[in-house]
């Protein structure tokens, strides 16, 4: 495919990831930033809950059903508004003991009394007092002064699109062709369940039979799949691979980096050289989103965990932390359906949320129980402390529930507890450079600015809790204890690495921004006036650029994650899954093969391949997988067809005419061969006639069954 059209690829996809969520969240009411950096995890929650209703309703998958579910939710929140509206507010109007004339004259305008809603701020990020409350203890001439220095929607945009367009430049440094596909254990199941969903126009999570066999359908979150399948169908392609090369481009560059801006207005104010630095900080982190673009490879944890940080953002708001709060009627029902996107994205990202979200909530409970009387009433303190006894008992059933068999958490610790937490903190985690990443110094200046003006101290707390888990996961022996606090991410150090750039940016941006205002400040103070503070802004930002451009573009860590991605999304001569020989071969399948016969194919050695590649059917689809019965015969007996008639009755069944022999090399150097005798030395069995051949590969018609 060429890069013009992957471009469109690529629009269609950010269209599907923000159309449908967007309509939503600006039904609800949400801000404009607020609607694009959470419409990512509505629309991804729209479209996977319609793919379920599309399978139920016997519908095909296409993009009428994610349409008219945008609608019902659309409706949906614009309705909880109205009777809000109606119910709440002018119950509040009616009791209030407010003088007319006092209301209007309220710099809010007659709104506020009847609303609750603060007066909108008149800069972009008001100052937080650290504990939530939101307060400016400055004096009225310098929050005057303030204003005026405040940076704009533009300054916002500018930081975001600076973090975008760098965070896509790595990704497709590490992608390389549009053509290109991770050659990794996990994308054998990926890149087919993509061109499953599209051949059986079914894309619902509780439907997926590609891999049970025999069995009933098996659960699966296929958020990320959906997405791609509908971009595909929109630009009428099947090209499944650039369908998901778009993904993997857009979640990085696009969810995420608007979530992590989203975080930090929520968080509090920024100023412009802030706004610039966090474009270059957000892209900065080898190990999310890098890592799990190459390893695994974890495309669905990558989604889910993309959506963490505007989820994040949305609940600080909901809380009535800071200053740009919002009214329960637009919060619920929007995170209501960001918490399903995570979730159906990838359920362990829920977890995720819940530890960064446990000292969050207990800085709130702490407040409403410690607000004097005439602001707080016995019953809303009740009411905190029976919301956090529930939020409790909800991470109790997560913990217990939402985890992978014990069979399939079977990772063991990789390293010792002093080798992790040093990788913790140097944000170094499953790096193969040994150094400081220069970003964990900015992180660790930003925790010792919290410590010290006491502001965020729950946003610490939380990178002090994923980093507590990374070093259970990383570095503790197997044990019940182990299993009970990771076993929800398999026991997979990797999974967590992951994590940490979650609380690490923030901190990071709070610690440029903070420097930055420092600075300012002493400039104010030399050269006081409008004009000299704004020279003072523009020559801030050029520094900002100046010094952390080359520390976090250009560190030893983020250059090796960008060529070990780059490496494994290469068709080489010993690739993992699909080497040059097999793909020249799998190239040539439409033609050889009749269009609807099926190949034998095992995956183990990555022939399975060409279904997901050049859409020939296949009879295995993942490496993990419940053969029927008849792929069972033919993966035990396959060579001896022409001595074994229940073969060939299989065969039949499945109508099998072909089988491709990629050799004895299998994924990850695995041994799964020696579970499936009927593909050896298929060159020496009777009634199997090589067709076409590349290298090893080769391509044999079964003759055996006359």
């Amino acid at each position: 495919m060429s890069w013009l059209a992957f471009g469109a690829l690529v629009v269609a996809t950010v269209v599907l990831l923000l159309l449908p969520g967007g309509i939503v969240n600006r039904c609800a009411r949400l801000s404009w930033g607020a609607s694009l950096a959470l419409a990512p995890a509505v629309s991804a929650a729209i479209i996977a809950a319609s793919a379920v209703l599309a399978n139920k309703l016997g519908m095909g998958w296409n993009l009428l059903p994610p349409a008219v579910l945008t609608v019902v939710c659309a409706a949906g929140c614009w309705v909880v508004r109205w009777i809000a509206h109606r119910v709440v507010d002018s119950r509040h109007v009616s009791s209030s003991t407010v003088a007319p004339e006092v209301v209007a004259s309220h710099p809010a305008g007659p709104n506020v009394a009847h609303t609750g809603t603060a007066p909108r701020a008149a800069r972009i990020g008001p100052d937080d007092n650290g504990d939530g409350t939101g307060d400016d203890a400055r004096p009225a001439p310098q929050r005057a002064a303030g204003r005026r220095s405040a940076p704009g929607w533009a300054w916002w945009l500018a930081g975001a699109v600076l973090g975008a367009v760098l965070t896509g430049w790595h990704m497709v440094a590490i992608l390389g062709r549009p053509d290109n596909f991770s050659q990794t254990y996990d994308n054998i199941f990926h890149l087919n369940a993509i061109r499953w969903i599209l051949d059986n126009s079914n894309g619902s999570s509780l439907a997926l039979t590609m891999t049970s066999g025999d069995g009933p359908a098996a659960f699966y979150p296929l958020a990320w799949h959906d997405v791609a399948s509908l971009s595909l169908k929109a630009m009428h392609s099947a090209d499944v691979v650039a369908g998901n090369n778009a993904m993997v481009l857009v979640v990085p560059a696009l969810v995420w980096v608007l979530g992590c801006f989203y975080l930090l207005h929520a968080l509090g104010r920024v100023t412009r050289p802030g706004l610039i630095a966090a474009g270059l900080l957000v892209s900065a982190f080898p190990s999310f989103p890098y890592f799990l673009a190459s390893w695994g490879v974890l495309y669905p944890n990558m989604f889910g965990m993309a959506m963490i940080p505007a989820t994040i953002a949305l609940s600080y708001q909901a809380l009535g932390l800071g200053s740009h709060r919002l009214q329960l009627r637009t919060a619920l029902p929007i995170g209501v359906l960001a918490i399903f996107g995570m979730a159906i994205s990838h359920p362990n990202t829920i977890a995720l949320y819940c530890v960064i979200l446990i000292p969050l909530l207990i800085t709130w409970l702490i407040r409403v129980l410690r607000a004097p009387s005439d602001q707080r009433r016995p019953w809303q303190r009740l009411a905190a402390m029976a919301l956090f006894l529930v939020f409790a008992a909800v991470v109790v059933v997560i913990w217990k529930y939402i985890r992978p068999p014990e069979a399939a958490a079977f990772w063991a610790p990789i390293m010792g507890k002093k080798i992790a937490l040093w990788q913790a903190l140097t944000l170094t985690p499953r790096s193969a450079v040994t150094t400081i990443l220069p970003a964990a110094v900015i992180v660790a200046l930003g925790a010792l600015i919290v410590l010290i003006t006491r502001r965020q101290l729950w946003l610490l707390v939380a990178h002090g809790f994923v980093i507590f888990l990374w070093v259970v996961v990383a570095a503790l022996p197997i044990s019940p204890f182990r299993s009970t606090l990771v076993g929800i991410w398999y026991n997979d150090a990797s999974r967590l690495a992951a994590a940490l750039p979650l609380t690490a940016f923030p901190l990071a941006a709070i610690a440029c921004n903070a420097l930055a205002e420092w600075i300012a400040r002493l400039a104010r103070r030399q050269w006081p006036g409008a004009r000299a503070e704004a020279i003072t802004s523009w020559v801030l930002t050029a520094v900002m650029v100046a010094v952390l451009f080359p520390v976090t573009q250009l560190s030893a860590p983020l250059r090796q994650a960008v060529r070990d991605g780059s490496d494994s999304y290469r068709v080489t001569l010993n690739a993992n899954v699909v080497d040059t020989d097999e793909y020249a071969l799998l190239k040539r399948l439409p033609g050889l093969v009749p269009a609807g016969e099926r190949v034998a194919t095992v995956p183990y050695n990555g022939s399975s391949m060409a279904y997901a590649l050049e859409n020939v059917l296949t009879t295995t689809t993942h490496i993990l997988y419940s053969p029927s019965t008849d792929v069972a015969e033919i993966n035990a007996n396959l060579r001896n067809a022409e001595s074994q008639p229940q073969v060939c009755s299989a065969l039949r069944n499945l109508n099998v005419h072909y089988a491709l022999d990629f050799g004895t090399f299998e994924v990850n150097n695995s041994s799964y061969a020696v579970g499936n005798p009927g593909f050896a030395d298929l060159s020496q069995a009777p009634g199997f006639v090589p067709i076409a051949s590349s290298g090893h590969a080769v391509l044999y018609r079964i003759d055996a069954c006359g």
